[in-house]
């Protein structure tokens, strides 16, 4: 007798991941906002760096990798038969990599504390995004 190792409860179909990216985008864009606001509220001059300068760009900046990990999470999902250690590395280089140009890029009126600001925007949108990712994927995968 042959015994084959079948992966149940792993495979979430398209509609699954359209809802779990749906959800995630919109927490982060909102968590990442709240905390755009209050920092703005604290510090006003901080507006005047371009990152920070717009709210409908912010939602688009953290809407766009929220997608991407996303797109990320299904694809591992289908290649490994457990992706969210792969994805959580994978997630983690990112969010260093982004954080690098808040802090190199010539841009006017630039400060520590604008660049800290706009790091810190970063590791929520991370934090929110990279969680309610694999939650949402444990969840509904039954892993």
């Amino acid at each position: 007798m042959t015994t084959i190792n079948v992966l149940e409860g792993t495979s979430l179909d398209r509609g699954q991941w359209v809802r779990i990216g749906v959800v995630t985008a919109v927490a982060s864009i909102i968590a990442v906002l709240i905390v755009q606001a209050v920092a703005i509220a604290i510090w006003p001059d901080i507006a005047l760096f371009k990152p920070l300068d717009s709210y409908p760009r912010t939602a688009l900046f953290t809407l766009i990798p929220a997608v991407g990990a996303t797109a990320l999470l299904a694809w591992l999902s289908r290649r490994k038969p457990d992706p969210v250690p792969t994805f959580l590395k994978i997630s983690a280089v990112v969010l260093v990599l982004s954080i690098i140009p808040d802090y190199l890029l010539p841009v006017a009126y630039k400060s520590f504390l604008a660049s800290s600001v706009t790091a810190f925007m970063h590791v929520v949108a991370a934090a929110v995004t990279v969680s309610v990712l694999v939650i949402s994927y444990r969840r509904q995968s039954g892993a």
